[in-house]
C-alpha cells in the first residue's frame, strides 16, 4: 500500500513537472518582448494605413500561430482584410457656376472628392423637400443647413452621405482666403463606407451662396482633381475550439473574444524649432501595446493548458484610433455567429500601476455595474476592481462598445491612470512596469479562465443592458 501512494505521488509529481516545463508561464520578460516590438520606433506608430501597421499585423498573426491558434481570418488565414482609401489633390480643386468660376478657400472648400461632373441644382431647405429618388445628375443645395444635420437628413432619408446623388454642398461661416496649393490629404476611410461611386461635397461661402440661389438653373461644374490611395490594413484573428463540458456539451458552441487594438497614432509633423534628434514617434506602448501583449501571452497560455469549454477567439484589431473600425468589421464579418457569442473581454492600457485600483498587478473593469463578471471575477477572488473614473465613460470609449452595440456583454479590463504620456510621443516601452503588466496578465488570465471553462455565463444586471445600435457607414 505504502509502495502504491509513493507510485501514484511520483507519476503526480511528474506530470505537474511535466505540465510546468510545457505550459509558457506568463512573464514579464515576454510582455516585455512584445511590447518592445509594437512599440518600436521602427513600427513608426502603427498608424493604420500604414506598411508598419501590417508589419505588426504579422507579427501577430505568426505569434498566434506559433502558439497553435487556429486562423479564423480570410481564406483560411489570420489576417481579416480592411480596404481603406486615402484622398490625395493633384491641383486646386475647381467649382464653376454656369460661367462663374468660384475660388478655393474663399467661396468653397472640399467635403469628400469626386468625379468630375456637370450638375442641375437642386436646393433644400427642409428633409421635406428632399427629393423622393436620387439622381447622379443632381447637385443638392441645402440653404440655411450646415453639414451635420444635412448629413441626418440624408441618412433619415436613405441616402447616406448623399448616396446616389451627384453632389452636396452645405454653407459654411469659416470660408475666408484663397488657397494657392492643393488640400491636404483627405482622412483614411473604409472603401465600403463610401460605396460603389463616392459624392463630392463642398462647403460653400456667402457669396457663392448668394450666387447659387440668383441662379438656379445653371450648371454646377466640379473637379476636385483628386485621386484615391488604397491602403489596406487587417485585423489578426484566430480561433481555439471549445470543448464543452460533460454536465454542458453545448457551451462548445459558445464563443467569448479576447481583444485589444494594436495601432496607433504614427507619426507627428515636424514643428518649427525640432532639432535633428526629436521624437516624432507616438510609440503607443501603454496604449495598446500593453494589451495585445497581454492577449498574446493569455493567448499562449491557453493554447498551452486544457482545452477550454467555450470557443476562443482572438481579436487583435486595427484601425482603433480612427473610431474602432476594426472591431466594427469583425462584427460585420465574425468569425462565429454573433448569437454564439457571449462575450468580449477587451483589455486596454494594462501597462502601468493604478494606486486607485489597488497599485500593480491590480486590474480595473470597466461597466462594472452593468453585468454580472465583477462580482464573479471578485468572489473568486481576483484583483480587479470597479472603474475608479465613470466620469470618463471609458466602458463606451473602448473596442468593447461594438459588441454591446450588438447586444453582447462586453467589458473591458485596464490599469490607465490618467498619465500624461496618453496620445503623446512620450508613451515609450520604457515607461511600463513590467512586473504590475505580469501581474496584470495573470488576472486577466484567470478571468478569461473563468469565462472560457464555463464556470461564469455572462449576463447583463437587470436594466443594466444598453439598446442595441449598429453605426451605419
Amino acid at each position: 500500500m505504502h509502495s502504491s501512494l509513493a507510485l501514484a505521488l511520483a507519476l503526480l509529481a511528474a506530470l505537474a513537472a511535466d505540465e510546468r516545463a510545457t505550459t509558457p508561464a506568463v512573464t514579464a520578460a515576454d510582455l516585455e518582448a512584445h511590447v518592445r516590438f509594437l512599440a518600436s520606433d521602427e513600427l513608426r506608430g502603427r498608424a493604420t494605413g500604414t506598411p508598419e501597421n501590417v508589419r505588426a499585423a504579422r507579427y501577430l498573426a505568426g505569434e498566434l500561430e506559433r502558439f497553435g491558434w487556429a486562423p479564423a481570418g480570410d481564406e483560411g488565414g489570420y489576417l481579416q482584410r480592411l480596404d481603406f482609401q486615402r484622398e490625395h489633390f493633384t491641383a486646386l480643386p475647381e467649382l464653376r457656376l454656369g460661367e462663374r468660376a468660384a475660388t478655393y478657400g474663399a467661396d468653397f472648400r472640399v467635403i469628400q472628392g469626386a468625379p468630375a461632373g456637370e450638375l442641375r441644382l437642386r436646393f433644400v431647405r427642409s428633409a421635406e423637400e428632399l427629393p423622393g429618388e436620387a439622381d447622379p445628375g443632381l447637385a443638392l443645395v441645402f440653404v440655411d443647413v450646415r453639414r451635420n444635420r444635412a448629413r441626418a437628413w440624408l441618412e433619415e432619408a436613405g441616402f447616406p452621405l448623399g448616396a446616389g446623388f451627384g453632389a452636396v454642398l452645405t454653407p459654411s461661416s469659416r470660408l475666408r482666403d484663397a488657397e494657392t496649393v492643393p488640400p491636404p490629404p483627405g482622412r483614411l476611410h473604409l472603401a465600403s463606407a463610401m460605396g460603389a461611386a463616392p459624392v463630392a461635397w463642398f462647403e460653400y461661402g456667402e457669396a457663392l451662396g448668394a450666387a447659387l440661389l440668383a441662379a438656379p438653373d445653371a450648371v454646377l461644374h466640379h473637379d476636385a482633381h483628386y485621386e484615391l490611395e488604397a491602403l489596406p490594413s487587417y485585423n489578426v484573428v484566430a480561433r481555439l475550439a471549445g470543448a464543452g463540458t460533460p454536465e454542458r456539451p453545448e457551451l462548445a458552441r459558445e464563443a467569448v473574444v479576447l481583444s485589444a487594438h494594436f495601432d496607433h497614432l504614427g507619426e507627428r509633423a515636424p514643428r518649427e524649432g525640432d532639432g535633428a534628434e526629436a521624437d516624432l514617434v507616438y510609440n503607443g506602448a501603454d496604449d495598446d501595446a500593453s494589451g495585445v501583449a497581454t492577449v498574446l501571452e493569455v493567448a499562449e497560455a491557453l493554447a498551452a493548458g486544457p482545452r477550454p469549454a467555450r470557443e476562443v477567439i482572438v481579436l487583435l484589431a486595427t484601425a482603433e484610433e480612427i473610431g474602432v473600425v476594426g472591431s466594427e468589421a469583425y462584427l460585420d464579418h465574425p468569425a462565429t455567429p454573433l448569437d454564439r457569442t457571449v462575450c468580449n473581454l477587451n483589455f486596454e492600457m494594462v501597462g502601468r500601476p493604478d494606486a486607485n485600483a489597488g497599485g500593480p498587478g491590480k486590474l480595473w473593469l470597466t461597466g462594472g455595474e452593468r453585468t454580472n463578471l465583477l462580482a464573479a471575477f471578485q468572489a473568486a477572488g481576483l484583483d480587479v476592481v470597479q472603474d475608479p473614473y465613470p466620469e470618463q465613460n471609458y466602458f463606451f470609449r473602448s473596442d468593447n462598445i461594438v459588441f454591446v452595440n450588438r447586444g453582447i456583454v462586453g467589458q473591458t479590463l485596464s490599469t490607465y491612470d490618467g498619465h500624461e504620456d496618453y496620445h503623446h510621443v512620450s508613451d515609450e516601452a520604457d515607461t511600463l512596469d513590467y512586473a504590475h503588466l505580469e501581474g496584470a496578465a495573470r488576472a486577466g488570465l484567470a478571468a478569461t479562465r473563468l469565462l472560457v471553462d464555463g464556470a461564469l455565463d455572462p449576463a447583463w444586471l437587470e436594466g443594466m443592458r444598453p439598446p442595441e445600435r449598429r453605426r451605419g457607414r
